[in-house]
């Protein structure tokens, strides 16, 4: 059977079993103790062995998974770094923001329920039930809370014996105002109209409010395309919570995408033992949605996964640096603990609560060492595989590490085409094609319409463009020139998708493959980079393609129709894109093969200046992604 190493393949190997894994993984450690690069160093282990993973990223510092990293430390392996290149895509998913590929939940997804016995049938209600009771403002251990809770279930039930399917909140206050009478009946007679009223009103300004997101204007949460279904590699979904503000609306998508997973996994049970885990589900920093006391919506939908995920190949990892503010019960099922080093007598003391009766005979040995324990070492607790508490030293990971991906960073990351699959098959009433890919390419048959274009997005405000300007309007406290007018223009480049072929091996020469992108003036085919924050054109960079500095490290891309943005095509000067020519030209210039190229719109701002004294005009063009001067060729 197929294990997990944690630490360097060079050292006596620390690993966990499949099996093990099955029965959870549990990390602690305070801020600094490598908690989260030991739980990325397990993610990626899963992902190479063809486990998918789905991971809520709390901080931004799962996202950069998507990235390989691109020193050659001796202790990573790179035939593991090749293998994960070629066979792994990392999605970032982003609820109620088109950063990344935008998601969305649809909590009357009853389809989920069909099949089901009347139990489960009652759980899933009462899981949806809390989610939206908690996101339109009612505290779940509050009477009303648990009136709207009540009241709620009861609608789902006649929503489901009379087969009536609602596609978001709007049409759920529409349904509460359309009850059968016995329905009502049942309603009243645990409610008053008024209470009832409120909650129809709560529900609409959620969906006229900017929580509407959550349910519109994006692809719906799905389980199969969150564990990639529809691609031929192994996928890692990484849902980025930062771009949701409140804590209920995180804990209202964090205990939704639980309750689909519950679901899908009972309609799913292993097809046999040779791989006892078909899929994992982590939480990064779980600490505010499995509190001791509180109960969030999503505590009950996690505590189930929790419980029953084991018996249904569904492996669950979660950590946290304050092991003293999680609820020791809601963890009960986790049988494998990686701990960190930890400082508080708090945390100390939850943690040797837990380990009695998992390693009653050490359990004062490893007290003693946790506030001792170095950056990257951990005790793991493990009876199911080892005897005694082992200490190791956790392996680097083969993907980037520290970064923290912002949320004006995704996009610049996230693989493009696979967001154009989602997107335009969701356009298109989910009929979806298979998604294939090679390396980290996606391929579609579907070509981009020539309507569109990508444009660079502008972050240079007008309004802080005489700012930028100061340093070319002469002199020290009386300036020689002055603004007469500022015009917004774009600059037409070309973005060109590549292998870059790099051979490796001293005797035996193989060729790796590493997928890039390059950039060319559109008018003089002259390479682009970036430095000091100023864009650059020259005929030849004298580096390697994949360490040149260019536009995918700096800026923000967005795909426009033409008819959205205004730009005169003459910028163009009269000619079309020569695919064909570019292609010739790169490989040409390095050792790579070209897949496909495309018009990149790069804006910026024309700044006419006038002399004070002798009138004379010049213009400054400046970018709009520094506000740095831009000399075109």
């Amino acid at each position: 059977m197929s294990e997990i190493i944690l630490n360097n393949k060079s050292a006596s190997p620390i690993a966990l079993s499949l099996k093990t894994l099955s029965r959870h993984f549990a990390c602690f450690g305070s801020s600094g103790s490598g908690k989260t690069v030991a739980c990325k160093v397990l993610i990626e282990e899963l992902a190479l062995q063809g486990i998918p993973v789905i991971a809520f990223d709390p901080q931004g510092d799962i996202s950069s998974m998507a990235l390989i990293a691109d020193d050659n430390n001796k202790d990573v392996d790179s035939n593991d770094k090749t293998k994960f290149r070629d066979n792994v895509e990392v999605v970032i998913w982003t609820p109620s923001s088109n950063k990344g590929i935008p998601i969305t939940i649809n909590p009357f997804q009853f389809d989920y329920t069909q099949n089901n016995n009347e139990e489960d049938e009652r759980r899933f209600f009462a899981g949806v039930s809390k989610n939206i009771t908690s996101l339109i403002g009612y505290d779940l251990d509050s009477d009303n809370g648990k009136s709207c809770e009540s009241i709620l279930c009861i609608v789902f039930e006649y929503l489901s014996r009379n087969k009536i399917v609602l596609k978001d909140l709007s049409d759920l206050s529409k349904t509460i105002n359309e009850l059968s009478n016995d329905t009502l009946e049942t309603i009243q007679s645990i409610s008053t109209q008024k209470f009832l009223n409120e909650i129809i009103k709560k529900i609409n300004l959620i969906m006229l409010g900017p929580r509407k997101f959550l349910f519109k204007s994006g692809v719906p949460a799905d389980i199969k395309s969150l564990l990639g279904h529809d691609s031929n590699k192994t996928r890692i979904s990484v849902i980025y919570l930062n771009t949701l503000v409140s804590s209920e609306e995180k804990e209202f998508f964090v205990g939704s995408i639980a309750q689909l997973l519950y679901d899908w996994m009972i309609k799913n049970p292993m097809n046999s033992d040779s791989n006892p885990i078909q899929c994992a589900f982590f939480i990064d920093e779980i600490s505010p949605y499995i509190p001791p006391v509180k109960k969030p919506a999503c505590k009950s939908s996690l505590e189930l996964l929790f419980r029953q995920g084991r018996k249904y190949g569904v492996s669950c990892l979660i950590a946290t640096q304050s092991p003293g503010d999680i609820d020791y019960k809601s963890i009960g099922q986790f049988s494998t603990f990686a701990l960190g080093s930890l400082n508080t007598n708090q945390d100390i003391r939850k943690v040797r609560n837990r380990l009695e009766s998992s390693a009653p005979s050490e359990i004062n040995n490893i007290i003693n060492l946790l506030p001792s324990l170095n950056p990257g070492e951990f005790l793991l607790v493990s009876p199911d595989e080892y005897d005694k508490v082992q200490k190791f030293k956790v392996r680097w990971l083969l993907t980037q590490h520290p970064l923290v991906v912002t949320e004006n960073k995704i996009d610049v990351i996230n693989p493009k085409k696979i967001k154009d699959f989602y997107l335009s098959n969701n356009l298109s009433n989910n009929k979806k094609t298979k998604l294939t890919t090679t390396n980290n390419y996606t391929l579609k048959n579907k070509k981009s319409s020539d309507d569109s274009v990508l444009v660079v997005e502008n972050i240079i405000l007008e309004r802080n463009i005489l700012k930028k300007l100061k340093p070319f309007l002469g002199g020290l406290f009386f300036k020689s020139h002055k603004v007469e007018e500022i015009n917004f223009k774009f600059y037409p480049l070309i973005q060109v998708d590549l292998y870059f072929l790099k051979e490796k091996g001293f005797f035996k020469k193989n060729i790796e493959e590493i997928p890039e992108k390059l950039y060319l003036d559109f008018k003089s085919s002259k390479m682009i980079y970036i430095k000091n924050n100023q864009f650059h054109f020259v005929n030849v960079v004298d580096a390697e393609p994949h360490k040149i500095i260019d536009l995918d490290n700096k800026c923000i891309f967005l795909e426009k129709q033409y008819s959205e943005i205004k730009f005169d095509k003459r910028i163009f000067g009269g000619k079309k894109l020569d695919k064909v020519e570019v292609k010739n030209r790169m490989e040409r210039k390095y050792k790579v093969k070209v897949l496909s190229s495309r018009v990149l719109l790069l804006p910026f701002w024309e700044c006419i200046l006038s002399d004070k004294k002798n009138k004379n005009l010049k213009s400054i063009n400046l970018d709009g992604v520094f506000g740095s001067e831009l000399k075109f060729t």
